[in-house]
């Protein structure tokens, strides 16, 4: 043993170490991890609903043989207001059909209390009803193409009744998972209270399940309430089933979040990469492939509208040349100022931006926009007043185009 400076009474100890930081924890809940994915996903949001906006409008006006007019809709600076408008107005549309049916399915999942593992025999089970039901809906909607259909609010019950038996027969194939979520837990209850437990549970369950069947099938039903067109041909009714099949895509999110395995924020990720896939092909393959898609969200926010009306000009912004062909039906109003009007309904409208066609055109199908296309006029909308609308007896509904 040494002293001095150079002394050693033992051995030498290594420096001591801090310790390294707690790392945080990941979340734990399925509300913390979809609070983490809304911060991280704030970013593009914005972007895509631009984008897919500016494809919305584009092949609109792709679809009415008038492309020219994407340049004065956006370079417009009048139009701002506009733009911003239609671009919120389509990431809330998104947001809707994309969330509706997870948010319902979440919510009939949370009525019962099972552990992980049973969670996921029931999140199966529950989307094999949810299934059934969108088939029935889907039927029904479909029938219309051949006059056979029942109103929404009278098919609803029967797929209520038709969820909640499902739900009885798929979870007493299973004794335990019929026991954990029909059945109230052993103890001193009474018969009576039992069966009312079980009967509400059921009833409830089964309007949650066909209320998420609904929502996927409600943006085809708007889409077929709003087209001005023959949707009895067979291009419709292609159209129709595959848009239904593109909506029932908008479950598999909440399903990859049940069914797979991991913590809360790995199945939160998931089905967030599922979701965006799910956005891509709704946004991307409906507007490049099925015109019938933009024509009806075209007539459901009011961008296009067949009501017939008299629009009334200033011969010195438009001379009456303009207006000269057969197809047009003029009337001149008394007076210096040359005023006269035209009756015509609206094929777009975008901030100051309007296209106006004959009147005659008004209930022509779809497909068949082309042979008028080249008929239509597009005018500053500052410069244009509208008339009364046109009484349906009047001659110029009666009219038929050449």
């Amino acid at each position: 043993m040494r002293d001095g400076c150079g002394g050693r009474y033992g051995k030498a100890h290594p420096p001591l170490q801090r310790p390294p930081p707690p790392s945080p924890a990941a979340p734990s809940s399925p509300q913390q991890a979809l609070f983490k994915l809304f911060a991280d996903i704030k970013w593009w949001l914005p972007v895509v609903s631009t984008l897919i906006s500016i494809s919305l409008l584009t092949k609109y006006l792709w679809v009415i043989h008038h492309p020219e007019l994407i340049l004065s809709s956006l370079g417009n600076p009048s139009n701002l207001v506009a733009w911003l408008f239609f671009s919120l107005l389509i990431l809330a549309s998104l947001l809707l059909i994309v969330s509706v049916p997870s948010v319902v399915f979440t919510l009939s999942m949370s009525v019962c209390t099972v552990d992980r593992e049973l969670e996921k025999r029931l999140a199966f089970r529950f989307g094999l009803i949810v299934g059934g039901g969108y088939l029935l809906l889907s039927l029904n909607l479909l029938g219309a193409m051949f006059d056979y259909t029942m109103a929404p609010g009278y098919f609803f019950p029967i797929v209520v009744v038709a969820a909640a038996c499902a739900v009885i027969v798929l979870l007493r194939r299973d004794a335990l998972l019929h026991s954990k979520v029909l059945e109230l837990p052993p103890g001193p209850r009474k018969p009576l209270h039992r069966r009312l437990y079980y009967t509400a549970l059921v009833g409830w369950l089964g309007a949650l399940l066909a209320f998420t069947s609904v929502s996927g099938v409600m943006p085809a039903q708007l889409a077929i309430m709003t087209w001005r067109g023959g949707y009895s041909d067979e291009e419709a009714f292609g159209a129709i089933a595959l848009c239904l099949m593109i909506m029932f895509l908008y479950l598999a999110p909440v399903l990859v979040f049940y069914l797979t395995n991991g913590n809360s924020m790995q199945r939160t990720g998931r089905a967030a990469l599922v979701l965006l896939g799910c956005i891509f092909v709704n946004a991307m393959l409906l507007p490049a492939l099925l015109d019938l898609w933009v024509y009806s969200a075209a007539n459901l926010i009011k961008i296009r509208d067949n009501t017939e009306l008299s629009y009334v000009l200033n011969e010195k912004d438009y001379p009456k040349e303009v207006f000269s062909s057969d197809s047009w039906q003029q009337e001149s109003y008394d007076g210096p100022n040359g005023l006269y009007s035209v009756r015509a309904f609206r094929q777009f409208r975008f901030g100051d931006t309007l296209l106006i066609c004959p009147a005659s055109y008004r209930n022509i199908a779809l497909k068949e926009i082309g042979s008028y296309a080249h008929r239509c006029i597009a005018l500053s909308e500052a410069k244009v007043h509208v008339a009364a609308p046109v009484l349906s007896k009047d001659a110029a509904t009666v009219a038929k185009p050449n």
